[in-house]
């Protein structure tokens, strides 16, 4: 039975810890897990100069009848100069946690990912890659002084320098597995796999192909059935864990989130064999976490 403590434990496979992630941070040897994935505070809510949105009060239709909510969340309030130290301070935790050239994946939008992106720099370490996840049915701006805001970024990155890096974990052809294209028989034209029928002539007869997994992932947002157990206002879409965990670690490899939230990648780690450390401060996001590790890693999982 998988169980939430308030201290890492090496014997175990599988760490759900409620804790202050620097607090755990101390009792993890050097070089420990394999990998990192993870999905830090943002600074949306705090950051210095933030000017109250006045249609949130006088626009009843977007918060009565769509229940429009800001993100307000303590753990994700700082001054700009308290993001920047805590940000630093977490990252070199991570650099000594994570074994020499395993495989460093954070999440951002353009509130933080350039400051990580910065940082990465700074200690030189190899960036492999940035992905771009578009997200097709992104909330709209209400605002309208902007275009809307739907797309999320991962930097890739080595845990060595530039010089140094080598032999990180990737998993080319099972990327490529399930990568799937489908062509139209009848126009030729490429065919989204969602979709039964092409848009272009109405055919339904495809034939389909394995490609490269690029770097642009057209995944929609969180569905209704990853939140059954409840609600985290930044949960990420099993589907792009998943192509993370697939494509840049293997199976019993271990992986850390110290801001682990409602859970997906512990949950995803344990569907495809992998170890972990979740590491949350909030009682209530570990114990969504455990539900649905518990009862969804099996049923949450893709046809990988």
């Amino acid at each position: 039975m998988l169980k939430i403590s308030k201290n890492f434990n090496p014997s175990e496979n599988f760490n759900l810890v409620n804790n202050d992630a620097f607090c755990v941070f101390a009792d993890i040897p050097t070089g420990y897990a394999d990998h990192v994935i993870t999905d830090p505070p943002y600074n949306i809510s705090g950051y210095d100069n933030k000017k109250e949105i006045g249609w949130v009060k006088s626009n009843k239709y977007w918060t009565d009848d769509k229940k429009f909510t800001k993100i307000e969340e303590n753990w994700d309030k700082f001054s700009d100069s308290d993001y920047d130290k805590f940000t630093e301070l977490w990252l070199n935790e991570i650099f000594r946690i994570v074994k020499p050239n395993g495989n460093i994946m954070i999440f951002g939008t353009y509130h933080n990912i350039y400051k990580i992106g910065a940082l990465l720099q700074k200690y030189d370490k190899k960036i492999i890659n940035s992905i771009t996840w578009f997200k097709r049915n992104a909330f709209p701006n209400i605002t309208q002084r902007m275009l809307c805001e739907s797309t999320e970024y991962v930097i890739w990155a080595v845990n060595n320098n530039q010089k140094k890096a080598k032999n990180w974990t990737f998993n080319y052809n099972k990327l490529k597995d399930i990568n799937i294209i489908k062509i139209c028989k009848k126009c030729k034209r490429n065919v989204e796999q969602r979709y039964a029928y092409c848009g272009n002539c109405g055919n339904t007869d495809f034939s389909v192909k394995k490609t490269q997994m690029r770097n642009l992932w057209d995944i929609p947002s969180t569905p209704t059935n990853e939140r059954k157990y409840g609600k985290h206002p930044s949960q990420k879409p099993v589907e792009v864990i998943e192509r993370l965990v697939t494509g840049m670690t293997n199976e019993n490899d271990i992986i850390i989130d110290p801001f682990m939230g409602s859970g997906t990648v512990p949950l995803v780690a344990k569907s495809l064999n992998r170890k972990f450390i979740g590491i949350d401060n909030d009682e209530n996001y570990c114990e969504l976490a455990r539900k649905r590790i518990i009862n969804d890693h099996k049923q949450e999982k893709l046809s990988i």
